[in-house]
């Protein structure tokens, strides 16, 4: 499943927000497996 959020943080704790990017939302996975290939090359 994958929720939608306006910022999120680096590894490094960094801040970063889509507007930057262009964007509305980044789609971050959260579910109990890995992150499907299919939506993987999708966003890439």
């Amino acid at each position: 499943m994958y929720i939608f959020r306006a910022s999120k943080k680096t590894k490094d704790g960094t801040k970063i927000y889509a507007r930057d990017y262009g964007k509305r939302c980044f789609p971050i996975w959260i579910g109990p497996g890995p992150e499907p290939l299919a939506i993987k090359r999708a966003n890439a």
